[in-house]
């Protein structure tokens, strides 16, 4: 160091505001990287949050045993040296880079928070390798300006991320039951009233159908126009259900008076744009993709779902310009769920991906609240979009979404205590009798042990269809023969005996048996360049399965789902 030179101890603020200067520096660099190579080199995957970490520990031992500063330091007038005022050679530069500050920060951050309570200082980085940080009185040219600069850009984006995470909670909470202790029917049933699915034969049933369904279009409208929230359950990638509900929605518009229709798989922060979408004066095919691509699994390229946009768009263009148009919304939220999948927290690839994905744990941050309180937001977009305004409007969402009656408890004293509640369970407590939930006949699935279970109360209802030649049929469950029916095999009627069929759904539409289930078609163009290169972990676990499903890059991917989801058709 340089004699006569007033040197101060630097405290936690302006640490932090440096090491914010390299992290901008450096993730402006790497998306340049990234898009450089997404226009180049689509092929290659590029993984962003662990590139990003190693390239700023590298940088900072790098600059720190050069310098004694990275560039954050440089315009903040920062410097780190040994104790004795020398340059911290390479080695215990890269040590207090990377395990060091990793230490700092793996207990809630408090080797960092250390230095606000040290006299001298230092973190517990500082301590270990015998570092200390230092600010020269000297100032650089722009140095205050630089500070303002880093403050006010620290502040806004922390800020705006705070806001949204909390603003996300605050929400979620908005929709919370007024009290868990709820009791729903199945928790006290007599079980002696329900009906095993082995024990019993056909033949009443398809005469009840035979004398109490109507068409699954006809039966459809009539719900729809009877209750203020009509919920379609689905099992995801149904053509034949998509189908279904695109023919359905003139109907549903001039029959039933529904004025919304609403979507699990569109981004609620896609609104505003899906507005513009099905009221402008041409198709705009362009925004149709984006609006898409911003479903969470980033991988919905499943044309049928995409089609309700282009359906809507084409009823709002034939109705009179005094006409109230008809509304489309999205339920769930613009996050990422390939990042909470890759670090096998939940998801297909639980457990699966390469150890570098684990990083993407700093994306994830914060979208956490968005995936925890998924259904509370669902809710939350659903009420205010929809029942706040006395609107009526049909939902097309997973079946297990659609639970109106249903919801794991625990027993806590005397109280019964619901289990993170499902999107209907929280509206129909909210808003009694306003909704009404019919399910697409399909699999049903409850949890990961119902993948192998062969479904015997689906493979029922399918008897008694084919022995009514197949023919569509929509009717009500509730009160029917079919309303105390349960299954042995699927898991929700194992672990709560009291659950028959009627808690699951209280209506039902058969399109076709569940081995003539129509696979939708695909996209084409859907995964784009930046999408392959962000999401090719997850594309490679999902699709790469498949060994007649190979590509190398997002035109390959498309173009093999294109063939391939057709030849399935």
């Amino acid at each position: 160091m340089k004699s006569g030179i007033k040197l101060n101890k630097v405290g936690f603020w302006k640490r932090l505001l440096a090491t914010w200067l390299d992290c901008v520096l450096i993730y402006l660099l790497l998306k340049g990287v990234f898009y450089l190579l997404v226009y180049t080199n689509p092929s290659l995957y590029f993984p962003f949050n662990f590139t990003f970490f190693i390239i700023g520990i590298v940088y900072s031992a790098v600059c720190i045993s050069l310098w004694g500063q990275t560039a954050g330091k440089y315009f903040l007038n920062i410097v780190v040296s040994s104790k004795d005022g020398e340059r911290l050679p390479f080695h215990k530069a890269l040590l207090r880079e990377s395990v060091l500050k990793i230490l700092s920060g793996i207990i809630l951050m408090l080797g960092f928070l250390w230095i606000g309570f040290s006299k001298k200082k230092m973190a517990w980085h500082d301590y270990l390798v015998q570092s200390i940080v230092l600010e020269n009185d000297r100032l650089i040219k722009f140095a205050p300006i630089w500070k303002t600069v880093a403050l006010v850009s620290f502040l806004l984006v922390s800020g705006n991320y705070l806001w949204e995470f909390f603003d996300d909670i605050i929400k979620a909470k908005k929709m919370n039951l007024v009290t868990n202790a709820i009791s729903l029917p199945f928790m006290k049933r007599d079980t002696s009233s329900l009906i095993d699915i082995a024990t019993i034969k056909n033949t009443s049933f398809i005469n009840w159908v035979d004398s109490n369904s109507l068409s699954p279009e006809a039966y459809a409208v009539q719900m729809a126009a009877t209750h203020q929230i009509t919920l379609f359950g689905e099992m995801h990638e149904n053509a034949d259900n998509l189908i279904f509900l695109n023919k359905i929605i003139p109907a549903l518009y001039y029959q039933s008076g529904i004025r919304v229709v609403a979507m699990e798989v569109i981004s609620a922060e896609m609104n505003k744009k899906v507005m513009h979408l099905v009221n402008g004066k041409q198709y705009d095919s362009a925004l149709a993709l984006e609006i898409a691509r911003t479903q969470c699994w980033k991988l919905w390229g499943f044309k049928e779902y995409w089609d309700v946009l282009k359906t809507v768009w084409q009823l709002n263009q034939s109705l009179p310009d005094t006409a109230e148009k008809m509304k489309l919304i999205g339920l769930d939220a613009d996050w990422e769920m390939p990042n909470i999948s890759l670090l096998g927290i939940s998801g297909d690839s639980k457990g699966k991906s390469q150890f570098w994905e684990k990083f993407r744990v700093f994306s994830a941050l914060k979208d956490l609240p968005k995936a925890a309180f998924r259904d509370n937001l669902m809710a939350y977009n659903l009420d205010k979009e929809v029942i706040s305004k006395n609107k009526k409007a049909v939902v097309w969402i997973g079946i297990n979404h659609t639970l109106m009656n249903f919801s794991p408890y625990y027993k806590k004293g005397n109280q019964t205590v619901l289990t993170s509640p499902r999107f209907a369970v929280l509206l129909n407590q909210r808003y009694p009798n306003k909704l009404f939930q019919i399910i697409m006949h399909q699999n049903l699935i409850f949890s990961d042990a119902d993948t192998a279970c062969n479904n015997s109360i689906v493979n029922f209802i399918d008897s008694v269809m084919q022995k009514r030649s197949n023919k569509p049929a929509g009717f009500t469950i509730t009160a029917s023969p079919f309303e105390k029916l349960k299954d042995r095999c699927l898991s929700i009627f194992t672990k709560y005996p009291g659950v028959c069929y009627g808690d699951i759904t209280q209506g039902l539409i058969f399109l076709t048996p569940r081995s003539k289930r129509s696979q939708c078609a695909w996209m084409p163009g859907y995964i784009s360049n930046e999408m392959f290169m962000k999401y090719k972990p997850m594309y490679d676990l999902l699709f790469g399965r498949n060994p007649a499903i190979k590509f190398k890059t997002a035109t390959e991917l498309n173009k093999t789902l294109v063939d391939h989801l057709t030849e399935d058709n």
